[in-house]
């Protein structure tokens, strides 16, 4: 990085000397710069955007004015990419204007009224529910998997929350949906799977990876989501549980990973249909590849958990026990490597990319090999 960074230096100083070095000549060679007895001054004022209908004088070739005129242009666009792309300087450590505690939103809106909401506030909002601050750059790339399915309320409430939380941490995130067709076993983990290959398909530059349920809602703003040096845990005080760690190994509800840290533990398991288990096989396989897990302070990692229905998709996993016996040996064959699904649709909008997705419970079930 560092010797790309000289890189784009040497460029940038090489464009600008270039130009000046044709403007100079330009404006006092005693030869005119179009061979013509009316030699023509290259006016900078207006950030050397010339006109060519200012230029039509006679004796003067129009192709070579023409020429003359795209190349200065392009040196222009180019040195004012490069000063653009170079002044930005990297984002804060710790985000200005951060507050503590947050309340929760719960206002009605549709998903067309939400959208018209956050766009309002918030103008560069990118197709797909994308953002990244354009005062400095950001030091994180963070994609938020969300599993999701038949919970709108809770959708909307997620979306009308997290887009300015996210933004006022100045990092650049992406939020991604991930949903199964109707009528199959909803599977958390394979869901969370899924959405961190589409969200790298979607886009290599992701660095980091929040693996989020629709029904938390970060209550504090110091709770950041960037990268972290370890496997983070960051739902430690939930509402439901008294804002208390139920027990010590709890790693369910929102947790982020580096990418690297991710594909070492070989993401989540797949073989956890319907509710339960996939949570405490994940910590598993993070305790298993040498990993520790950190969390902020509980009175910082503070999440309001929405009311919501049940799913009669998602009922209890009754072999979840029998699984967790066998986490350590499922590690390296069962996971992100061994991901078996077809793509139905993929919806963008405003707001999140939302990736419509189906697969076949038996066939993952009777595939996976256990060492």
């Amino acid at each position: 990085m560092y010797h790309f960074k000289k890189l784009i230096k040497k460029l940038r100083f090489f464009f600008t000397f270039l130009i000046f070095l044709i403007i100079f000549t330009a404006y006092f060679s005693n030869e005119p710069f179009f061979s013509t007895e009316n030699p023509i001054r290259l006016d900078t004022k207006e950030e050397l955007k010339i006109d060519r209908k200012n230029l039509s004088q006679p004796n003067i070739p129009i192709d070579k004015i023409n020429k003359t005129i795209d190349v200065i242009n392009s040196l222009a666009n180019s040195t004012q990419t490069l000063n653009s792309s170079n002044h930005l300087s990297l984002c804060p450590l710790i985000p200005p204007n951060l507050g503590a505690r947050i309340g929760i939103d719960y206002t009605n809106h549709t998903l067309a009224e939400l959208e018209t909401l956050v766009v309002k506030n918030q103008t560069d909002l990118e197709l797909g529910g994308k953002w990244k601050p354009k005062e400095c750059k950001s030091r994180n790339k963070v994609a938020l998997i969300v599993p999701y399915r038949e919970r709108l309320t809770n959708l909307l409430l997620f979306l009308n929350h997290m887009h300015p939380f996210l933004k006022k941490q100045q990092i650049e995130y992406g939020i991604y949906l991930v949903e199964p067709v109707e009528n199959i076993t909803f599977n958390r983990g394979l869901l969370m799977n899924i959405g961190y290959a589409e969200a790298l398909a979607d886009n290599k530059a992701w660095e980091c990876f929040v693996f989020h349920d629709v029904d938390l809602l970060p209550e504090d703003e110091r709770n950041i989501y960037s990268c972290p040096e370890t496997p983070r845990h960051m739902s430690s005080a939930v509402s439901t549980l008294k804002y208390k760690l139920p027990y010590a190994a709890i790693f369910g509800g929102v947790t982020e990973f580096t990418k690297e840290q991710f594909e070492k533990i070989n993401g989540f398991s797949n073989l956890f249909f319907g509710w339960g288990g996939e949570d405490d096989d994940l910590r598993a396989r993070v305790i298993k590849k040498g990993y520790t897990v950190s969390r902020y302070p509980l009175e910082i990692g503070r999440y309001t958990m929405a009311k919501h229905g049940r799913d009669n998709h998602n009922k209890p996993n009754p072999k979840r026990y029998a699984l967790l016996k066998s986490s350590g040996k499922r590690v390296d064959t069962d996971g992100i490597r061994s991901l078996d699904y077809k793509i139905k649709q993929i919806v963008k909008n405003q707001l999140f990319t939302k990736i419509i997705v189906w697969y076949d419970q038996d066939k993952i079930t009777n595939s996976t090999k256990i060492k």
